[in-house]
């Protein structure tokens, strides 16, 4: 090979290194009407359940869920902020503040805490809190149900500690974040009794 075009692609290569970890992800810009239908494992309810997300309504402040169970048309609702941080979930949790996983824009090396506590509606003790933090790890090419995408990894390792004075126990959760769906195509995680899951079989984006 020319020693001189040797040279150039050798210096290329930081070139284009710096720019992939200087690209940024915005926040997405989620509409009435966009749908997100997951194959969902131990998160809905135990065992693996097919589920439709689906924005009811959204603000400045707020994104409104219904998640239908495909299996037998249960409705449940949840609410986020508008970064995608969980507020009072499907299950019935209220998330104070919120979850705080997503923290736009993602930059790959960005790291931040996450700090919140787990409360029933209409209790006023926490039923846990949570401590961690949350890595931005960089871009990664994944396959689903859904298709292919390139996604942007999120890795959050966290400790939880019950209020009833169990032991706390460790809770490791990954998601795979893609801006083009202006969600997560699949996260997964576990604690020491459990496993589970998420991924993205088919959605639908409303462009009005």
């Amino acid at each position: 090979m020319n020693r001189a075009l040797l040279c150039l692609l050798l210096l290329a290569v930081p070139i284009l290194s710096a720019g992939q970890s200087d690209e940024r992800v915005v926040k997405p810009e989620i509409r009435v009407g966009d749908s997100w239908t997951y194959r969902s494992t131990n998160v809905f309810a135990p065992g693996t359940h097919d589920i439709e997300n689906r924005v009811s309504f959204v603000d400045a402040k707020v994104i409104l869920v219904v998640t239908t169970s495909k299996t037998d048309g249960k409705e449940a609702d949840s609410s986020w902020t508008p970064e995608w941080n969980s507020v009072t979930s499907h299950g019935g949790l209220m998330f104070r503040p919120n979850s705080g996983l997503f923290r736009f824009p993602l930059r790959i090396g960005d790291k931040h805490q996450v700090k919140y506590e787990m409360l029933r509606p209409r209790v006023n003790t926490a039923e846990s809190s949570t401590t961690g933090s949350v890595t931005v790890v960089g871009w990664e090419t994944i396959e689903v149900p859904a298709g292919k995408f390139r996604a942007i990894k999120l890795e959050l390792e966290s400790i939880v500690q019950p209020s009833d004075g169990l032991r706390a126990y460790q809770r490791q959760v990954t998601f795979w974040y893609v801006p083009d769906v202006r969600r997560w195509v699949k996260f997964q995680g576990s604690t020491p009794k459990n496993r589970f899951s998420e991924e993205l079989l088919t959605y639908k984006l409303n462009e009005d």
